[in-house]
């Protein structure tokens, strides 16, 4: 079997084990990385530097044992992903498969190792981390697509807004000038102004914006309304721009108010979601859903 560039980390206070296990796995894998941890703590800084396909953790080590090593592994962003498989040839009880599968292990081999045995581990479990790593991708891939949509959606509001807010200014020319020549044509400019200041009020084009974001983030207006008091249909869009990371200005845009309305309304809703003085208002919406 060939598993091209794989890596995997073996953790082991016992010089003899880690040379024998290299033997037996090098024979029997072609083209595959290993590494070695003399102990718990080092198996710690290895699987951060080395980021190794799954690592083969000996449990009674010196500094720092294997269970806890594998705790700290499962609990760090960049490697809590790695498949553990822990080694051992005292704690061979049910009671430590409970406690090593609860650290974060995904399986359990007794010491002395049958190698026939440990090879068939390692192949499962490389085989459920390509899996896993597939269906990552294909999340990621799908929220990209997503985020794009909204980046787009974001843009068209702006567009939109802006579009008609140049009609709004042209019509108010207008009815000026029907105003001077004759003041029968200023009741139907004036009705047409009334419907433009209507269709920024209702903001249909809002209601799709906030489909393809809930589908990024499904729960973050329900936070928002939990955590706040009064949050208005106005406070939500504001919420969700910041989300995005955009500025006071684009959110002015999106909108359509001026930039000193958008930064009060934003001080507004800092009070609101009863954040202190101090608190980032932009950090704290960043960090929520």
């Amino acid at each position: 079997m060939s598993l091209r560039k794989k890596t995997i980390l073996i953790a082991d206070d016992e010089r003899e084990i880690i040379r024998v296990m290299n033997r037996e796995l090098q024979d029997y894998f072609d083209d595959i990385q290993i590494i070695n941890a003399g102990n718990g703590k080092m198996a710690v800084r290895v699987a951060e530097e080395e980021l190794p396909d799954i690592i083969i953790m000996d449990w009674d080590m010196p500094e720092m044992n294997g269970i806890e090593a594998t705790r700290a592994i499962c609990k760090s962003e960049k490697t809590h992903d790695i498949p553990i498989i822990m080694a051992t040839g005292r704690m061979t009880q049910p009671e430590d498969l409970r406690i090593a599968l609860e650290a974060g292990a995904v399986d359990f081999i007794r010491k002395p190792i049958e190698f026939v045995e440990l090879i068939a581990r390692i192949n499962t479990s490389l085989r459920i981390r390509e899996q896993n790593l597939a269906i990552q991708q294909l999340l990621k891939s799908e929220i990209e697509l997503k985020n794009r949509k909204l980046t787009t959606t974001s843009m068209l509001i702006v567009e939109q807004n802006n579009l008609l807010n140049d009609f709004f200014d042209e019509l108010g020319a207008i009815e000026k000038k029907a105003y001077e020549v004759c003041n029968q044509l200023t009741p139907q400019v004036s009705d047409l102004k009334r419907r433009i200041q209507n269709y920024f009020d209702i903001d249909k084009s809002w209601d799709t914006f906030k489909f393809h974001f809930e589908e990024v983030h499904p729960k973050f207006f329900d936070i928002i309304q939990q955590r706040g008091s009064d949050i208005s249909h106005k406070d939500l869009k504001l919420c969700a721009y910041l989300k995005l990371g955009m500025d006071n200005k684009e959110i002015a845009n999106l909108l359509n108010i001026t930039a000193s309305s958008a930064r009060v309304a934003l001080s507004r809703l800092k009070k609101k979601l009863n954040l202190d003085e101090e608190d980032n208002l932009r950090e704290v919406i960043s960090e929520i859903g």
